[in-house]
């Protein structure tokens, strides 16, 4: 839009062109009347420039994009139209009244991307790279910045919560190359900062350096790929309002299938019991009370995922004002978004606040500074995490609960259960927990950055920049005492097996400060481009944190600390690590045809020993633009075929401070002369040559365009090889029954391809765009010294992927005694309906060393797709991810029937396999803990966890120029759009879009939205 205010000084200088007539032609007085509009939008064009051809007699359209004109000509004559960001137009002219059609002047090849410590024009870049830009993020209910990145190519994007304030999707770049830690570096404007604390409102851009080549420049922390975040500025000679608001509702997107009639659930209790030959654990009498029972409150059927979860409203503000003079540009905006959490007792609201200044000082010297600040003020239960009582919080209650079990009793308070169950012989209400008490989290984190830039002879420009990563966060958890009343007896009890009343506060507080310094130079001679680059940084990181706890509290409204009298705890700790790189780049393009770039880092870490501390990871890089070439030229088909390679090595430094130096940990006793008394020891060997993991990457890419870049496609082949991964090994108990060493010991390998095609085109008022991409990725461990890492259902080993499940592999269900006694052994009481084990290694008995590789949790394929439409003023995208060939573990409470004392899904009830009902997919009924045999870690609880997501889906209409003037308003647009609120998958029984290592089902679940709201624009 700033094109059409920049329109508006052409408006002021109108009568200076309209006065001026070319005195040689014969003056005829006819007036001219027209309208400029844009041929796409039918947006009419303020302060677009109107010439005859061959004079200076000329105008320019006012606020409604019209124009008036004494010619001074004869019919017919050329009229020539411009406008700022426009193909000049020339409009043969034979009447008084015409309407002139600009069409954009935008070439995709002059886009300019974001890289590391600057930018570059897209068509010259040798390596690969994704963007995102505002214009796709506009208006979508994105509450988590991570969220911005679906849907890009190479870039595996899993959000596996929706809990306000803790949504953040996992990034994942070209699958996992490490056994630590995988996420990816963040830098927002330069600076390292966590992409989920910007407000997505105020992002300009989003670069992701997917190879060597785009992310050597930050070697040291690049291995996992690097994602550069570009914050909205303003620019000059503007001045702009903007504001966006949208409000919406949210639920919960699936939920497994319980049973919550509580007859049900007794006889199919009883059912599974007998099948272990067990008594019943409900009485006829029982079951024949609550069939007859019509109290409500004593005879339920409760459904507790209808009792917690809830609709729930969110709503959100932006304002913006940019603009600047001459010298100076700025940008300020506050955001505000309030969301409540589809849990009951749980909400979030986040404050924003992005500012920043930039500003010619003179010629030759340029300053700015920037501010970017996010307050996180959440609310939920204190036992929405898992308060070490093995339930695994809240949501763990939710799963546990039972459809005998009520909220209320009948004079409002919270209920008690009546009837006790093994499992279940006390009552933790999961109503009266998410009610009372809390944990309120309150986090502030800032970005605050200034720099200055300055010009020197030879075209050398010196840029220095410094950055402080801010955080101070404090959480507070209230543990009241609670009472419930038994709807049956009315007897109240207080609430068992939960912390006493008590209060703990824990603080946090992170300092990360950046410094770096660079040089940049370019030179054109003739048809040949150089370019280079050479830095300096130093970076250091300090962090710590505070805790304390007290009880003795003689009130649930008493909160603070020091209320408290007994059983007061303290505790801290606090860490410093420092990073000190040299860094360069050199560029070279001959006739942007033939392009070359390389990139080095020399980094130094104090997370390693003095002698280890320094890595170099350099990269190369070349392109040949093939398009460039006479002999494509000539074919008129290819707007743009570039191909690309590369090379290059990056680092990671992902391991915990201090593993170079053996452990020494407090609390250990010894005994001197028979009085024990406190003292240190070594807990953990070290090894002191442990340096920086190394990853190898190569990259071929071919990208083009055909048709005036109508369709394009992109193709690169990729390998990844990370070694001397870092990884803690085991040691014999005879050593002293230390915990082993973190060694360089691993070596794991990505290979695989990316592929995008793109399509976009208009015909009149009808426009149309689609685009496509796929990945695919093979991860396999190469390396490990022989060692296997096992967990409960995952194993780590050499020719596998990481975290591969294992454990038996299922061949069906036992139909007969027969079939039961010709197979290898499994156990003494199988019988049939039980679950059959393939014999792997031929010993005829079913052991551990029949396991084997029964499913990968890490995607091969990820995909999406996003297309529009739009006519006229209306606008119709859509937004598609999926992911193929991924599986996923079931375990925990209802996954698996009556677990812990919980309950049962449907199909266990209707689909398990009985006498007469043979062609089963469920073995027969068992509870998962009183038999065992069933519910060993084997490919019958694997699930495909294979989606395709509607990601968001939108629809907008925009006004027309003229009828938001009337109102005062340059741009007027209203939209409503949903976000998740299709899935295509195979995995029902909770969302697909999962932790998919983890085998519970307790996490806060994700939400689907869909909200209205509006743009508006003041210039």
């Amino acid at each position: 839009m700033d094109k059409r205010l920049i329109g508006l000084i052409f408006l002021f200088l109108s009568p200076f062109f309209s006065s001026a007539q070319n005195p040689t032609s014969p003056i005829i007085n006819a007036t001219l009347s027209g309208t400029v509009i844009d041929a796409k939008t039918k947006e009419t064009l303020i302060g677009a420039s109107i010439k005859i051809e061959g004079t200076t007699n000329g105008a320019a359209t006012d606020r409604e994009g019209k124009f008036q004109l004494v010619t001074g000509q004869k019919y017919p004559f050329t009229l020539l139209v411009n406008f700022i960001g426009y193909k000049q137009t020339a409009v043969v002219v034979n009447q008084n009244q015409i309407t002139v059609e600009l069409v954009e002047d935008y070439n995709p090849l002059d886009d300019v991307v974001v890289v590391g410590y600057g930018t570059q024009k897209k068509v010259n870049l040798t390596g690969s790279v994704a963007t995102v830009d505002a214009k796709t993020l506009a208006n979508r209910p994105i509450t988590n910045a991570t969220q911005a990145l679906q849907n890009v190519p190479g870039v595996f994007t899993n959000q596996t919560k929706g809990r306000p304030g803790a949504d953040a999707a996992t990034i994942r770049i070209r699958g996992a190359g490490t056994l630590n830690n995988n996420n990816p570096l963040v830098l927002v404007d330069g600076i390292e900062f966590p992409l989920g604390d910007v407000n997505p409102n105020d992002i300009e851009s989003v670069t992701v350096l997917k190879d060597a080549a785009s992310a050597a420049i930050y070697g040291n922390r690049a291995a996992n790929g690097v994602i550069l975040v570009k914050t909205k500025t303003g620019k000059k000679g503007t001045f702009n309002i903007d504001y966006s608001f949208y409000a919406g509702s949210q639920k919960a997107t699936q939920f497994p299938d319980a049973v919550t009639n509580t007859v049900d659930y007794m006889i199919g209790k009883n059912r599974a019991l007998a099948n272990e030959g067990k008594p019943a654990e409900s009485s006829e009498a029982l079951i024949n009370e609550y069939r007859n029972g019509t109290d409500p409150y004593i005879y339920p059927n409760t459904n507790w995922f209808d009792v917690m979860f809830r609709n729930a409203a969110i709503q959100e503000h932006s304002l913006r004002i940019s603009g600047g003079s001459e010298k100076t540009a700025f940008s300020i905006s506050l955001g505000y978004l309030d969301q409540d959490g589809i849990m009951i007792g749980s909400s979030g609201n986040r404050y924003s606040l992005n500012s920043n200044i930039t500003s010619d000082i003179t010629k030759n010297l340029k300053v700015g500074a920037s501010l970017s600040a996010n307050f996180w003020n959440s609310r939920e239960s204190a036992y929405s995490a898992d308060d070490g009582n093995g339930e695994g919080g809240l949501m763990g209650l939710i799963y546990r609960g039972l459809p005998f079990q009520t909220a209320y009793a009948q004079d409002g308070t919270y209920a008690d259960q009546w009837i006790r169950v093994p499992g279940h012989n006390f009552f933790r209400n999961p109503v009266a927990l998410a009610n009372e008490g809390f944990n309120k989290n309150n986090q502030y984190r800032t970005l605050a950055n200034v720099f200055l830039e300055y010009q020197l002879p030879f075209n050398i420009k010196y840029k220095t920049t410094l950055g402080a990563n801010l955080l101070y966060g404090i959480n507070k958890y209230s543990y009241p005492a609670i009472n419930l009343t038994n709807p049956k007896t009315g007897v109240v009890t207080p609430i068992g097996n939960t912390p006493a009343r008590g209060i703990r506060q824990i603080s946090q507080n992170n300092i990360n400060i950046t410094n770096f310094h660079t040089l940049t130079w370019e030179k054109q001679l003739n048809k040949h481009h150089l370019g280079a680059l050479a830095g300096f940084s130093l970076e250091r990181f300090n962090d710590g944190n505070f805790s304390a706890y007290n009880e003795g509290y003689l009130g649930n409204e008493l909160t603070e600390l020091n209320a408290g009298s007994t059983s007061p705890q303290v505790s801290g700790t606090s860490g410093a690590s420092r990073l000190q790189s040299y860094f360069g780049r050199f560029n070279y393009n001959y006739n942007e045809k033939y392009l070359f770039e390389a990139n080095f880092r020399y980094d130094g870490s104090s997370r390693f020993a003095e002698d280890k501390r320094w890595g170099f990871f350099p990269s190369f890089s070349a392109g040949w633009r093939i398009s460039e070439e006479d002999f494509i030229k000539n074919l008129n088909v290819f707007s743009n075929l570039k191909l690309r390679a590369s090379y290059g090595k990056l680092g990671n430094q992902n391991v915990a401070l201090f593993s170079y130096v053996d452990a020494i940990s407090l609390g250990q006793n010894y005994n001197f002369n028979g009085t024990v008394v406190s003292g240190a020891a070594i807990t953990q060997l070290s090894d002191p040559n442990i340096t920086w993991e190394t990853t190898t990457m190569s990259d071929i890419g071919l990208e083009g365009g055909f048709f005036n870049n109508k369709l394009t496609f992109e193709v690169d082949l990729f390998d990844k090889q990370t070694s001397k991964i870092l990884r803690q090994i085991s040691v014999p108990g005879q050593v002293g029954n230390l915990a082993g060493p973190v060694k360089n010991i691993g070596a794991v390998n990505n290979r695989g391809f990316e592929v995008t095609l793109g399509f976009n085109h208009s015909i009149n008022d009808f426009r149309y765009n689609a685009s496509a991409n796929l990945t695919y990725v093979k991860n396999k461990v190469t390396n490990l010294n022989g060692q296997k890492y096992y967990a409960s259902n995952t194993i780590i080993q050499e020719g596998s992927a990481i975290d591969s499940f294992y454990g038996l592999q299922a061949e069906g269900i036992f139909q007969s005694a027969d079939e039961v006694k010709a197979h290898a052994f499994q156990n003494a009481g199988t019988v049939p309906g039980d679950l059959k084990y393939r014999d792997v290694d031929g010993n005829g008995v079913i052991d551990n060393n029949d396991r084997v590789v029964i499913g990968n949790s890490i995607p091969k394929f990820v995909y999406g797709f996003s297309g529009g439409i739009g006519y006229k003023r209306w606008d119709f995208s859509f937004i598609f991810q999926g992911l193929q060939n991924v599986d996923t573990y079931l375990t925990g409470n209802l996954a698996q029937p009556f677990k812990n004392g919980a309950g049962v899904t449907s199909d266990w009830l209707t689909d398990s396999w009985t006498p007469t009902n043979t062609n089963a997919s469920l073995p027969r009924l068992t509870t998962s803990n009183g038999y065992p045999q069933n519910f060993q870690t084997s490919s019958f609880w694997v699930r495909d966890a294979s989606y395709l997501r509607l990601k968001n889906v939108q629809l907008s209409y925009s006004f027309p120029t003229k009828w938001a003037a009337k109102a005062g308003i340059d741009v007027l647009k209203v939209f409503v759009n949903a976000q998740n609120y299709l899935t295509f998958s195979n995995f029902k029984f909770s969302d697909p879009e999962r932790n998919l290592t983890r085998a519970d089902l307790i996490e806060y679940p994700n939400a689907k939205t869909i909200s209205a709201g509006i743009n508006v624009s003041f210039k």
